[in-house]
């Protein structure tokens, strides 16, 4: 796909820090710099010994009045000459999202001006509301202390994005599918130039736009598919009746409060959708294979092996080397701030005759477990595991599983490997059909703009 390279480049921007307005989008003037040029006094980075301090440490703990929002970088040139426009003392500065712990992560935002109080921050909102720009005020946070490692993991998105519409191009994929205001559409992939859209809901938050045909070239009026949800067969032979551009990316809350209500989608990229003639509850977990596909395999939730055999999957769990780091990690937080560690170990089971899929799940917390807008720690770890006819036992090597995430288990080609079906609300709505080892074989994400906190 073409767009695909691009797009990855524009996301490695984001995720690697871009922060300056000419760095990340070079038509803007440089009188929009202010706030990315050095302070006065800060060391180079040449003096011996003295590392200067990253350039966002200056926006640490100050409260942001955001005026635009997105994960493809250099966005938002449109509200930059609306705040130019208003005359007031703005000091705009592009931001990435990683370099903050309070932060919605693997975003770029545009900062109108920082402020030191809340009251002030809501002042400056108000008066840029007045002169027709909307925004909203958060504050940033501690600077984050894991700033590699969530550029990795944005990177890894960027990567997955860009194979996930690239799997798309065969026909044959699972394709996941979703309910608007009672139609049912179906994924067909990305759209590769920019599509014109019109609200279809009151709150505008899904935007839509007929099409005469599908623009992947893989489906065609007419054809059947085969609707499966987290537990087998949901509808056989859903014909398609239509195909549109759906944009149903997430905003900052603002958007819904602009007046007058805004005439293009606040967030995301428009996405091909097959409509099915199908209806499918609008929280369904569902995928639709072509018609006459051989079913998939699915393991029935809550079946499995004895509770012995729990047991012994927890004591695994409970040796394992990252039980024990997480465990420590959150020991020692929880002396800092004189609260309790919460551990709390749960097991599922899933089974589809004499093979058994178990996921063990250990979950360590304080507080109430906020920690993407609190100091609250909120981690955990699973162990899945496989186990057949006889005793054997196969653990899954997926890095980074979230065991409470896994809605079904299913055999997809018949080959005695497991897919899993999980369903993703942080960072981002998501549902996915992974591999034994973690990788995506299907998704469907729904981006999302709002900086969280």
């Amino acid at each position: 796909m073409p767009r695909l390279p691009r797009l990855f480049a524009l996301v490695l921007l984001a995720v690697s820090g871009c922060t300056e307005l000419r760095g990340c989008a070079t038509s803007e003037p440089e009188s929009l710099q202010a706030l990315a040029a050095p302070d006065a006094g800060v060391p180079e980075a040449s003096t011996p010994g003295v590392a200067p301090p990253p350039l966002e440490a200056r926006y640490a703990k100050e409260w942001l009045v955001i005026v635009h929002s997105s994960s493809t970088p250099g966005e938002g040139s449109g509200v930059l000459g609306a705040l130019k426009a208003t005359g007031l003392p703005v000091e705009p500065v592009r931001l990435s999202t990683n370099a903050f712990k309070d932060l919605r992560p693997c975003l770029e935002v545009v900062v109108a001006k920082v402020f030191e109080t809340r009251a002030e921050a809501e002042g400056f909102r108000e008066q840029l509301s007045r002169a027709g720009v909307e925004a909203y005020v958060k504050n940033a946070g501690p600077l984050e202390p894991e700033r590699e490692r969530k550029d990795a993991t944005c990177r890894a998105d960027a990567e997955a994005h860009a194979a996930r519409a690239e799997a798309l191009n065969r026909r044959t994929v699972p394709r996941f599918v979703e309910s608007h205001l009672g139609r049912t559409f179906m994924l067909l992939g990305e759209a590769r130039t920019s599509v014109a859209l019109e609200p279809v809901d009151v709150r505008r938050s899904v935007w839509m736009a007929p099409i005469d045909a599908d623009p992947m070239g893989l489906f065609v009026k007419g054809e059947t598919v085969d609707l499966y949800g987290v537990a087998g067969l949901l509808q056989a032979g859903c014909a398609v009746k239509g195909f549109a551009w759906i944009n149903r990316g997430v905003p900052h809350f603002g958007y819904f409060q602009q007046e007058p209500p805004p005439e293009a989608p606040g967030c995301g990229r428009p996405w091909a959708f097959a409509e099915l003639d199908c209806a499918v509850a609008p929280d369904a977990v569902a995928f639709a294979l072509p018609a006459g596909t051989k079913a998939p395999v699915f393991f029935a939730s809550g079946e499995g092996p004895p509770e012995e055999v729990l047991a012994a999957e927890v004591r695994a769990l409970r040796r394992s080397e990252r039980f024990a780091t997480l465990r420590s990690e959150g020991s020692i937080q929880a002396e800092q701030v004189q609260e309790r560690l919460s551990e709390e170990v749960r097991a599922f089971r899933y089974a589809s005759g004499a093979t058994h899929a178990v996921f063990t799940v250990a979950r360590f917390r304080t507080g109430e477990g906020n920690s993407m807008c609190g100091g609250d720690y909120n981690q955990q770890v699973t162990r899945a595991v496989v186990l057949g006819p006889g005793g054997a036992e196969r653990t899954l090597t997926a890095k980074a599983l979230v065991g409470e995430d896994v809605v079904g288990v299913l055999d997809l080609e018949g080959d005695g490997e497991v897919e899993l079906l999980v369903q993703e609300s942080w960072p981002r709505r998501a549902v996915r059909l992974l591999h034994e080892d973690g990788s995506e074989l299907s998704g469907a994400v729904v981006e999302n703009c709002d900086c969280g906190c």
